[in-house]
């Protein structure tokens, strides 16, 4: 289940990380999601380091099998990262996406 709370105290975060463009320093792809990502697998999971110094670890988002490559220019946008079907709420997170 997920927390309107947890979800109102994560929104300082993607305010603060969105449009940060990086490059992918290493990536995968998720065959066996865990069980709330499932209806979304494969899907690429790749580490960024950002303009900013920070690392981050995301899921990359509109995308091509040429994007997944070390040293591709990405930046941060703001994606649902889990369906809910009992709350009613709709949980958004950092993600990224090619340039």
């Amino acid at each position: 289940m997920i927390s309107p709370v947890k979800v109102w105290r994560n929104q300082k975060y993607v305010a603060r990380m969105k449009g940060i463009t990086g490059t992918i320093v290493s990536w995968t792809v998720i065959r066996m999601p865990p069980a709330d990502f499932g209806y979304q697998a494969p899907y690429p999971v790749v580490i960024v380091k950002l303009e900013t110094g920070e690392s981050i670890t995301a899921q990359m988002v509109d995308y091509t099998s040429d994007h997944l490559s070390i040293g591709q220019k990405v930046i941060t946008v703001v994606r649902r990262t889990v369906q809910s079907d009992v709350d009613d709420v709709i949980p958004y997170g950092i993600k990224v996406k090619p340039l």
